[in-house]
């Protein structure tokens, strides 16, 4: 009786002293409605053309002379029609955008911040489009601001509506 107690008591000891593994760095996971901006999610409100060659989400409505509206953008060389990938580029760029390739920003209304692709990543983001409504998915890429040295990772979804 005294070795099951003692072995009985080993397995708790065993299974108390395991934890479960944890992933540390970000999450690599592309949002699907909306983008993260470092540590921060948003989420996409509203998403369209704002532009000849430019698709945005925002986080809110604009409204007003001073909208309170956080944004993810990408410009292209000109809008996609059909599906593919796209490489993601330093944006804005010293040489105009190919058809395959992709330059993104994101807005901070709060601070009055802008984030810049910087290129560096070699990535591609994916574009499809259905129904004439385009939809572009990036992966994690380093975005850097346009004033002074901060950076941070981006990845998001924006799907035309």
């Amino acid at each position: 009786m005294k070795k099951t107690i003692l072995v009985c008591a080993a397995a708790l000891a065993l299974l108390a002293s395991c934890k479960k593994s944890s992933t540390s760095g970000p999450s690599s996971t592309i949002p699907a409605s909306g983008w993260k901006l470092g540590s921060t999610s948003y989420t996409t409100a509203y998403a369209g053309r704002t532009g000849a060659n430019s698709l945005s989400a925002m986080d809110a409505i604009p409204s007003g002379s001073s909208p309170n509206t956080n944004t993810m953008n990408a410009f292209f060389a000109t809008l996609p029609t059909t599906g593919g990938t796209y490489r993601i580029v330093a944006w804005p760029a010293t040489t105009p955008l190919t058809a395959g390739q992709v330059g993104l920003t994101t807005g901070l209304y709060a601070t009055s911040t802008t984030y810049r692709s910087t290129g560096t990543d070699a990535v591609d983001a994916t574009v499809t489009v259905t129904g004439g409504k385009i939809k572009i998915e990036v992966p994690e890429v380093w975005v850097k601001t346009t004033t002074g040295t901060d950076s941070a990772k981006l990845t998001g979804t924006i799907t035309e509506q």
